[in-house]
């Protein structure tokens, strides 16, 4: 066990009040590691979180769910892990006994616990998470970069979900940091066309290999769409953003037995003709976390033809947290992942 008693952490304490707060340090469950924070990401979702609470996560509770650090201390049930080891945690923490889990598909739990939400998360020190949702990391693969191992893996869902094959059109809404990521890893699929509609050049900017249409200076996105996918339409869209006008985009756009992946939760979607779903056939999908893509994530952030390591646009010390929000709510021209960096743990 680690010699610190206690440890800094950002606490939601109410909506809209993130602090820095001193907290005993955990100590983990037979079945747990305990993880000294190295590195954590800001996500939307953290400050979605902050300011209206969707997921109405109980309070107080230490936000952050992408993390990655030195392993510190061992449940005693634990196997396969060492102390000093660097490794990167997934979240989403399946039950294992509900029927969503016995089909196979622990990532829709029906009882899924989450760090963050239900248990305290990455944004401390140190953090538990269970053996079975921890990997060692890459060798090379810095820790700041290893936190994105969820995101990456549930955009891996999400592009297998689209089932892009060979000569296929693909449109992305949305050019936050995961509509980047899915668009990089789905030119793996060697999609004919990849057509990625967002609002900032500099996030439009980050797949190259894309037509980027830029919705606040064209009023005709549609056409530019079809345009862009060479007056076809597309075989496949992903919504990599919570909207229900970019879902209608998706679902305009798509032809004959064309399919849309809601990759971003829509909490009120404007009202979409559902005519086009049974005249052309379309299949509208879900993507929601991952199943089990984890060890992919991680070598695929190893991977430089990716050049996912990009995506970190800026590291703060964890001293200038502040900073490192303001970074990731408000300078969308410049910012993509914001990482807070942790100094030595407080003794």
């Amino acid at each position: 066990m680690t010699a610190a008693r206690t440890m800094r952490a950002l606490q939601l304490r109410a909506l809209g009040h993130l602090d820095e707060v001193e907290l005993p340090v955990p100590r983990p469950k037979p079945d747990e590691v305990l993880i000294e924070t190295v590195a954590t990401t800001i996500c939307t979702s953290d400050l979605h979180d902050i300011s209206r609470n969707p997921f109405g996560i109980g309070l107080p509770r230490v936000l952050g769910h992408e993390g990655a650090g030195t392993v510190a201390a061992l449940g005693e049930e634990v196997a396969g892990l060492s102390i000093g080891q660097r490794v990167a945690a997934h979240p989403v923490i399946p039950c294992g006994r509900c029927d969503s889990c016995r089909r196979g598909l622990g990532h829709l739990c029906d009882d899924m616990g989450h760090l963050g939400l239900d248990r305290d998360g990455t944004f401390a020190q140190y953090f538990c998470a269970p053996a079975s949702r921890v990997r060692a990391l890459p060798e090379g693969l810095d820790a700041a970069l290893g936190a994105l191992a969820e995101p990456v893996a549930v955009c891996l869902e999400a592009v297998r979900r689209a089932r892009i094959s060979p000569g296929d059109n693909l449109l992305i809404v949305g050019d936050g940091p995961f509509g980047i990521i899915i668009g990089r890893l789905a030119l793996r699929s060697a999609p004919a066309r990849v057509v990625f509609v967002g609002r900032h050049e500099f996030r439009l900017s980050q797949v190259p290999e894309a037509a980027r249409i830029n919705e606040r200076r064209t009023n005709r996105v549609e056409a530019a769409v079809r345009e862009a996918s060479g007056g076809q339409g597309v075989d496949a869209a992903i919504l990599a953003v919570a909207s229900g006008e970019g879902f209608q985009l998706c679902v305009r756009s798509l032809r004959s037995r064309g399919r849309v992946v809601l990759f971003s939760g829509v909490e009120q979607p404007e009202a979409v003709s559902l005519l086009p779903v049974h005249a052309k056939e379309l299949e509208i999908l879900g993507a929601c976390n991952d199943q089990g893509y984890l060890d992919e994530a991680l070598s695929s952030l190893s991977d430089s033809d990716l050049r996912l390591d990009s995506l970190i646009t800026h590291r703060v010390p964890f001293a200038n947290w502040r900073e490192a929000f303001a970074l990731a709510s408000g300078r969308k021209d410049e910012a993509l992942k914001v990482a807070i960096i942790f100094d030595e743990a407080v003794i």
